[in-house]
Formats: C-alpha cells, sequence, structure tokens
C-alpha cells in the first residue's frame, strides 16, 4: 500500500496548483483564498513566500517559457514582473461573477483554463485556450460550466482532460496539436457521488489520469478507458491538486485545503491545507510552460 507523508505543515485556506521546478529542486504551490504563491525547497524543507502583488484571491498558476509567472484571478491572466507586480495580458471572460479557476499548459505551451462561477451555483463558467506566440489567440472552446477544475493531458498531448467538479464528472477532448484543433466535450468518467467531487488533477508516463477528490479523503488513478485502477488514501478530507516531480520524477505531490471545514473537522483531520507526498510506483512529466 502507498505511504502518503506530510511533507510540509501549514494550515494554507486552499492550497492549489503544484508545480515541479528541477532547476530548483523545489515545489510551486498557491492559496487560492489567502492568496499566496509559495516555493518549498525539498533539500532545504523550506517553505518561503514569492513576492508578488496579487488580486483578492488567485485561481491558478504557471510558468511561461521565458521563466515569468502567469497567474489567472478574477481580472483575467497576468504576467508578473520581476518585482511582482501584475500586468494583464487577456480577459476574455465578460460574464459578471465568474473567476478563472486552475490553469495547465498542453505540450505545444498552449494555456487551458476555465472559469467559475464564484457562488458556485450558476452554470456560467467557460474553458478557454489561449495561445501568445507571433499573436495572442484566445477561444472558447466550452460553457455552462459551474466549477472549472484541473486540466491535465495525455503524455502525446492528443487528449485533454477537464472537470466539472459539481457535475461530478471528468471530460475530455481530442486536441489535433499541430493544427490547434480541439474537438467536442466526451465523458470520460462519472464520478460516485460518494467519492467527493473531482478536482485538480495530472497524468503520469503511462498514460493514467490522477484526479484528487475533494470531500473523498483520496486520490484516484483512472485507465485510459476510464476504469479505476487504484484508489490512494490521504489523511485530509480535501485533496485538491497533484503533480509529480523529484529528482527522478517518481514523487506525487499532493495540494489540500481546510476551506470550509468546521473545528470538529479540523480536529478529525488537522493537517488539512498542509502539502504531501508519496511515492505511487510510477514516474510523471513536467508540467509544460506557456509559449506567449
Amino acid at each position: 500500500m502507498t505511504e502518503v507523508r506530510c511533507l510540509l505543515e501549514k494550515r494554507s485556506v486552499l492550497g492549489e496548483g503544484p508545480i515541479w521546478r528541477p532547476r530548483d529542486n523545489s515545489l510551486y504551490w498557491i492559496d487560492l483564498k489567502a492568496p499566496a504563491i509559495y516555493c518549498f525547497d525539498v533539500i532545504t524543507r523550506q517553505n518561503r513566500q514569492i513576492p508578488a502583488a496579487l488580486g483578492k484571491t488567485i485561481g491558478g498558476m504557471v510558468f511561461a517559457r521565458d521563466g515569468r509567472m502567469i497567474v489567472v484571478d478574477g481580472e483575467g491572466v497576468h504576467d508578473l514582473s520581476p518585482a511582482g507586480h501584475r500586468n494583464l495580458l487577456a480577459n476574455p471572460e465578460t460574464e459578471p461573477g465568474n473567476a478563472f479557476n486552475d490553469a495547465k499548459c498542453d505540450p505545444k505551451g498552449r494555456l487551458w483554463s476555465g472559469t467559475a462561477d464564484i457562488g458556485e451555483t450558476r452554470p456560467s463558467g467557460s474553458l478557454y485556450v489561449i495561445e501568445g506566440q507571433a499573436q495572442r489567440r484566445i477561444r472558447r472552446i466550452d460553457s455552462g460550466i459551474i466549477c472549472s477544475n484541473g486540466p491535465a493531458f495525455s503524455p502525446d498531448g492528443r487528449r485533454a482532460y477537464f472537470t466539472d467538479s459539481f457535475a461530478q464528472e471528468i471530460y475530455c477532448y481530442d486536441v489535433d496539436l499541430d493544427t490547434g484543433l480541439i474537438g467536442e466535450r466526451k465523458s470520460f468518467v462519472r464520478c460516485s457521488p460518494d467519492a467527493g467531487f473531482p478536482d485538480g488533477m495530472t497524468v503520469d508516463s503511462e498514460g493514467y489520469l490522477w484526479c484528487c477528490n475533494w470531500d473523498g479523503w483520496s486520490v484516484t488513478r483512472y485507465a485510459q478507458s476510464g476504469e479505476i485502477d487504484r484508489v490512494l488514501k490521504v489523511p485530509v478530507p480535501r485533496p485538491t491538486s497533484v503533480c509529480f516531480g523529484g529528482p527522478r520524477m517518481d514523487q506525487l505531490f499532493i495540494t489540500s485545503a481546510s476551506d470550509g471545514l468546521n473545528a470538529d473537522q479540523l480536529r478529525e483531520a488537522p493537517l488539512s491545507g498542509s502539502l504531501f507526498v508519496c511515492e505511487p510506483g510510477v514516474k510523471g512529466l513536467l508540467d509544460a510552460e506557456f509559449n506567449g
């Protein structure tokens, strides 16, 4: 049985978005609701906050190929200057009450990020793909989403995964990497109501999808067919996102949240909000970087 261990004990409100950076031997991650970007050095075991003038919340963060940080939030898509100031790159969302949530790049460096209803009731969110090479191109490829979460990509980049957490369903899209054409939404798997809500995701080197289960105390590994391969139990009810990293890319890092838990629940799960790690016996892939 795979042992999930606490890597950093911290009561983050809504820990999210882990990214492994081999050049730093570090795990970058964010807190959405106490907005911050952190860098955890696995050698020194020190967790430091990156200086940044963020908005009221942060929805996601990726790196660009030139090393800049790209953040998404309620005001659009931004890059961060060396001094940590936000510079607006794009804001395609026109629906009041929506904010960007979660972000990931496909192997060609296209940024995938969805919007969500801040009140988490209306299916007013959309899924966008943003390219930024010679000329920035923004496409809305899906809509009718309550809570956008977890873009992830197959190793060859020809399948994209995405979830609307409140629909308790993971979707997939066929992608033509060369042309950028994206097929219609297809159902990948309907999650069991008693397993929690599908949240952040990643894909390992064998093409299996790993998905955190909010309120499910677990992370599920799915085969390409959608069948459950295994379920990792974690010591907190609200795991939020996952990524592979470590010197051999064989460690699975897991973020978590304390948001919304009452005093009794926090006594039952005192590590809520912390970072976790395990060695699941399979290697992962580095997250791609933005091409803009």
